[in-house]
């Protein structure tokens, strides 16, 4: 890595230029589906910083932001990514608080607001990091690019809940790299507390649906009247004791992967003189490398088949209306190796290989033959929150802003300056 072109680019990563990046970047509502604001300031951003940059149109007014340093042409290609979608919408009433709305509040060295954490400052970070190496005019062998998407957060489409607000799990990242925006390697910013994911938790969602008679409450006591509320409950119950053993079944890296029964929806609220003929329930099942849909489906089954065998009624239906496989990388990667050397560097101190709980984009990537780890600012909790981060707002302390911002800057130094 060269300690020089490392000091000349390094001068243009300031505390008041990765925070001042993030503040823009907070006051920009974008929740999944309203992203492309936040894209279009990315974009000319980068392009008044001299990188090539445009918008790339996923569906119609909806654009991921992408810029490119380019290098000679002989040199491994870095992508630097990550996602402008926030966790929730911003006006939410049952979220209180400064760490859940779309406007940056400072504060003894911590900026608070929707996104903050999750993940503009990783984004803001990758940027500064793009703009330094501009305007110190590093020469580089290899591309260093951005892409910033759209519509990663944890959100799909079923029932009444469609359209671009529902377009999430990787939707922007897909695109991105279906359509030529790839690299030899890619680093995505989404927040690890500053260690290195090599592998990260997938999910698959499900749908099981319960049916019973249609009858007047005041009969529902009758021989023959199912009700399918009861019957979900007698799933519930036997999924709960799946999940006790799911999870030590499955252990990998030391994380357990566990299931939650998510959402329910059965009878009719306004009419509770009917006995309830339909009961959802709907189902979040973690999974790590090595497990596909498929198994999870024959779990599925043989547990609603065993609940069917005990009951008496007709074993219940079900969809899966997501699949996010989980991913590992390789841990001797050239692109781990030089986040480890980088992160010393940066901070006079070893860092970590972690695998991540949440969904990340990363499993995009890895399938389309880019190998990317995740490294990023964020997870430190202010002294005074309680909890995690989802209950206490979202906020993030600049020195980690700063300390991603070099180290982004180092590996993409190091990286594409080796000759493919």
């Amino acid at each position: 890595m060269s300690d020089s072109k490392l000091a000349r680019a390094a001068a243009y990563v300031t505390p008041e230029s990765v925070r001042d990046a993030l503040i823009d970047m907070v006051n920009i509502q974008t929740p999944t589906g309203r992203e492309s604001e936040l894209a279009k300031y990315i974009v000319s951003r980068l392009a008044h910083a001299g990188l090539d940059a445009y918008l790339q149109e996923v569906s119609p007014g909806r654009f991921n932001g992408v810029g490119v340093r380019r290098g000679s042409g002989e040199g491994l290609n870095l992508l630097l990514t990550g996602h402008m979608d926030t966790s929730y919408d911003g006006d939410e009433e049952y979220l209180k608080g400064d760490g859940f709305k779309p406007k940056a509040v400072y504060k003894d060295g911590w900026i608070w607001g929707l996104g903050a954490y999750n993940m503009k400052g990783g984004l803001a970070a990758a940027i500064i990091a793009l703009e330094a190496l501009a305007r110190a005019d590093i020469e580089l062998k290899g591309d260093v690019s951005l892409g910033a998407v759209v519509g990663e957060i944890e959100k799909a489409a079923i029932e009444e809940f469609r359209g671009e607000a529902f377009a999430g799990y990787g939707t922007g990242s897909r695109y991105l790299v279906l359509h030529g925006v790839t690299g030899d390697f890619a680093i995505l910013a989404e927040p690890t507390g500053l260690k290195i994911g090599v592998a990260n938790l997938g999910c698959v969602w499900a749908k099981i649906s319960t049916r019973g008679t249609m009858a007047h409450s005041a009969m529902s006591n009758a021989p023959g009247v199912t009700n399918a509320i009861a019957e979900a409950r007698a799933i519930q119950e036997a999924i709960e004791a799946w999940n006790r053993d799911y999870g030590p079944a499955h252990e990998f890296m030391g994380e357990r992967p566990n299931i939650t029964l998510a959402a329910v929806r059965g009878g009719l609220p306004w009419r509770l003189s009917r006995n309830p003929f339909e009961c959802n329930l709907y189902v979040d099942i973690r999974t790590v490398p090595g497990q596909t849909a498929d198994s999870i489906k024959r779990d599925l089954r043989r547990i609603l088949r065993q609940v069917s065998e005990q009951s008496g009624a007709p074993e219940a239906a079900f969809t899966l209306y997501l699949n996010d496989p989980a991913t590992s990388m390789d841990p001797n990667e050239l692109v781990v190796a030089s986040l480890h050397r980088a992160h010393r560097q940066v901070f006079d101190s070893d860092t970590t290989a972690i695998i991540r709980r949440p969904a990340a984009d990363s499993t995009h990537f890895n399938r389309y033959d880019v190998p990317c780890a995740v490294y990023g600012p964020g997870g430190r909790l202010h002294p005074d929150a309680k909890g995690h981060m989802h209950a206490a707002g979202e906020h993030i302390h600049v020195d980690d802003l700063l300390g991603a911002a070099k180290t982004y800057l180092a590996v993409a130094i190091d990286l594409c300056n080796k000759v493919k």
